[in-house]
């Protein structure tokens, strides 16, 4: 008799957890909390955002000013997150 094995509550369950942060004042989700700045992007694009994976990504930190997200950067992301991608060669 084969029996599976369910787990049950309590036990070590990893869920995928979605994160709503905006890029150009933008709504996306993404699917994790740890994510490099090229899948970032790549997710802004497939959600809409008028953006490629050439723009230059950076953050908003908490003093208001933005830091450079490099494409191969591992960023933990929260919700509410504010991030600003533009053509590298804008220099605004």
């Amino acid at each position: 008799m084969d029996t599976a094995i369910e787990p049950t509550a309590g036990q070590d369950e990893r869920r995928p957890v979605n994160v709503t942060v905006t890029v150009n004042n933008q709504p996306v989700i993404l699917p994790g909390r740890e994510l490099t700045g090229l899948e970032i992007k790549q997710a802004a694009i497939a959600q809409g955002v008028p953006i490629d994976t050439g723009f230059q990504l950076s953050v908003k930190r908490g003093n208001g000013r933005y830091e450079v997200v490099d494409d191969d950067e591992q960023i933990r992301v929260h919700p509410n997150q504010e991030f600003l991608a533009v053509p590298p060669d804008d220099n605004s």
